[in-house]
C-alpha cells in the first residue's frame, strides 16, 4: 500500500470522526486509533520526574494484564450480533460459566447480514466469564468469552 492511499484513509477516517479503524488484507494491515486515552499514552513525555516513570510502569502493567486475559479469550471473528444460541429468545445457551469446552466446540453464533454464523473455540478450558450478553452487537476481535 503506498503512502498516498494511507494518507487518503487517514483523511477519510478523520473527516468522518471515526475513533478506531482497522483494515487488513492479504498483504497489508492498517490500524488507526484516535481515542483520547491512546493519544495521551503515545505523546512524548516532557517531564523526566518520577511521576512520568510511574505512569509508564502503570501502562506496562496494564498491557501485561491485557495480554494475559487475551491468551485465554475467544474473540469475535466478525462484526455482527452475538447470540448464545441459534435463536433470538434465550432458552438453552450453548455455554454457561463453569462449562468445560474443547477446541472446536461451538460457543455461540454471530448474526451478520441475516446469516447465523457459528463461533467456535480455538482453545480448550473452563468458561470463566461470558463477556458479551445474548443479543449484543460485537466488533471484530472483541473478547466474547474468557477461559481458565
Amino acid at each position: 500500500m503506498n503512502t498516498k492511499k494511507i494518507e487518503e484513509i487517514i483523511k477519510l477516517v478523520k473527516a468522518n470522526d471515526v475513533k478506531k479503524f482497522k483494515y487488513k488484507d492479504f498483504e497489508n494491515e492498517i490500524e488507526l486509533d484516535f481515542t483520547e486515552s491512546q493519544v495521551i499514552s503515545q505523546a512524548p513525555s516532557v517531564s523526566q520526574g518520577p511521576s512520568s516513570n510511574s505512569n509508564q510502569n502503570a501502562q506496562q502493567d496494564t498491557q501485561s494484564t491485557d495480554i494475559q486475559t487475551e491468551e485465554n479469550a475467544i474473540k469475535s471473528p466478525m462484526v455482527g450480533t452475538f447470540f448464545l444460541q441459534d435463536s433470538k429468545e434465550l432458552t438453552e445457551p450453548q455455554i454457561k460459566v463453569g462449562d468445560k469446552i474443547e477446541k472446536g466446540d461451538v460457543i455461540g453464533f454471530i448474526e451478520a447480514m441475516k446469516v447465523m454464523n457459528e463461533v467456535t473455540s480455538d482453545i480448550a478450558g473452563e468458561v470463566a466469564n461470558i463477556a458479551v450478553e445474548h443479543g449484543t452487537n460485537v466488533e471484530y476481535d472483541q473478547i466474547l468469552v474468557t477461559l481458565k
